[in-house]
């Protein structure tokens, strides 16, 4: 194989049936992220297994995000919308993007209570990779997690990433030990793994409507 370079990722609004992906405008969003995601302790269980949050205010909230977000040059991060209500339900990005190597990682995932065990985090998943593997060719993309975090790990088994390791006291977080769990997916992965996402996408949708039309 040549030597080649892959392009930095787009960064623009993608398009699904039940979420948008627009990238992070802090003006716009973080009033209505921070109060998504903070006033009692169900919301604020979002950020158990991340090593950043909640926060204590929405201005801190923003001051956080652009500093470690829209500062950095190898992290994207866009807005999860919720198309059926338009309103902002958590974020999602792309990080540690290197481009020489077809590689980056989704990271910053949260969603607001509101909407979990719907198909808002599975669909905002596959945009992104939809935009790495089918429009930028990346051949590589990664999960990373607590290894305390039971959900996220199978989430990215349920996704089809593959478990490649455990980071042993990779990072200390809130007084405590962290070990990471790494999971990753590749080009050659991916078109099966694109067929299970539309499928059970598909299926989803049409068992939705079939429950609304038996009710």
């Amino acid at each position: 194989m040549q030597d080649r370079t892959w392009q930095p990722p787009e960064f623009l609004q993608l398009q699904g049936q039940f979420v948008t992906l627009r990238p992070f405008v802090p003006l716009r969003d973080i009033d209505a992220l921070y109060a998504a995601s903070h006033g009692t302790p169900e919301k604020e269980a979002i950020w158990n297994y991340l090593y950043y949050g909640p926060f204590d205010s929405p201005s801190t909230m923003k001051d956080w995000m652009e500093r470690n977000t829209l500062n950095k040059s190898d992290t994207l991060t866009w807005t999860v919308f919720e198309n059926s209500a338009n309103i902002q339900v958590g974020t999602v990005a792309l990080l540690g993007i290197v481009p020489e190597h077809g590689r980056a990682e989704i990271g910053h995932v949260w969603f607001a209570l509101t909407v979990h065990k719907s198909k808002v985090n599975t669909e905002s998943q596959f945009l992104l990779l939809q935009h790495l593997f089918d429009h930028h060719l990346y051949r590589r993309v990664e999960w990373k997690c607590d290894s305390l975090n039971h959900a996220s790990r199978t989430t990215a088994t349920r996704m089809g990433f593959i478990y490649e390791g455990r980071f042993r006291q990779h990072m200390f977080v809130g007084g405590r030990n962290r070990d990471t769990d790494w999971f990753a997916m590749t080009d050659k992965e991916w078109p099966r793994c694109k067929g299970n996402f539309e499928k059970w996408l598909d299926s989803t949708a049409k068992i939705s409507l079939m429950e609304l039309n038996n009710g």
